[in-house]
C-alpha cells in the first residue's frame, strides 16, 4: 500500500510539472492554426482583388441583410465565399483559441482608413498600399465590444459576421482597456503582403493602419 501511494504521488507530481508545458504546447498549436487560417483568408482576398479591379472586398455599410435576415449574406466574408468555399459560420473565421466554442467570427477587416476618406470608401486598392509589409489587413478582433455577452459587451442581437474597425479599434492588446491577447504569445495579424505575424503588444514600428504612412489607429486621418 505504501509503495502504491508513493507511485501515485510521483505520477501526480509529474503531471503537475508537465501540465504548464502541455498548456503552452496546446496554445502554440492553436496560435499556429489561427495564423494558417489568416493566411487562407489573405489568399482569398488577393484572388478576389485580382478578379475585381485590384480592390479588397467591401466592408460593413456597403451591404444590408437579405430578406431572410441572415447575417451570412453580407459583408466581406460573404464576398469571399466564391474563393474560400465557406460562409462566415465556418471554422475558417473562428480562432480556435477563442474562449467560446461556437461559430463566432473572431477576425476583422481593416476599414478605418477607408471610413475616414471623403467620400467614404468601402474597399481599398491593393496597389495603393505602399507599406504592404506593415499595413494591417485582417487581424484577430480582441476588443470586448466586438462580441456578444457573456464574453463581450456588444448590444447587437446577433454576432456581427462582418467585423471591421471603421469606427472603433478592434485590435486591443492585454493591458489596454477592454482588450486581451487571444494567445499567450499575443494576437495574430495578417499584413497586406500576405505574411502573418503575432504580437504581444502594439508595435508602432511594425504595424500601421495607413496604407502610405506609419500611423496608429488613432493617428489615421482622411487623405
Amino acid at each position: 500500500m505504501v509503495e502504491l501511494l508513493v507511485v501515485i504521488s510521483v505520477i501526480a507530481l509529474l503531471l503537475a510539472l508537465l501540465a504548464p508545458a502541455l498548456n503552452r504546447a496546446r496554445d502554440s498549436a492553436k496560435a499556429l492554426r489561427c495564423a494558417t487560417q489568416l493566411r487562407q483568408i489573405g489568399q482569398a482576398i488577393f484572388v478576389y482583388a485580382a478578379n475585381n479591379r485590384g480592390v479588397t472586398p467591401p466592408w460593413g455599410g456597403a451591404f444590408r441583410i437579405d430578406d431572410s435576415g441572415s447575417p451570412l449574406s453580407r459583408g466581406w466574408p460573404a464576398m469571399l465565399w466564391r474563393y474560400t468555399g465557406v460562409k462566415a459560420d465556418s471554422p475558417l473565421y473562428h480562432c480556435p483559441a477563442f474562449p467560446v466554442d461556437d461559430s463566432t467570427v473572431t477576425y476583422f477587416l481593416t476599414a478605418h482608413w477607408e471610413h475616414l476618406q471623403t467620400p467614404e470608401t468601402h474597399s481599398i486598392a491593393l496597389a495603393r498600399v505602399k507599406l504592404s509589409s506593415q499595413f494591417l489587413l485582417v487581424a484577430e478582433a480582441t476588443a470586448q465590444r466586438a462580441y456578444l455577452p457573456p464574453f463581450g459587451t456588444s448590444k447587437d442581437p446577433m454576432d456581427n459576421t462582418d467585423k471591421d474597425d471603421s469606427g472603433s479599434r478592434d485590435l486591443v492588446f492585454f493591458g489596454e482597456a477592454g482588450g486581451y491577447n487571444m494567445h499567450r504569445s499575443g494576437n495574430n495579424i495578417l499584413f497586406a503582403d500576405g505574411h502573418v505575424r503575432i504580437f504581444k503588444s502594439y508595435d508602432p514600428t511594425a504595424i500601421t493602419y495607413s496604407p502610405s504612412r506609419m500611423q496608429d489607429w488613432d493617428e489615421v486621418t482622411g487623405e
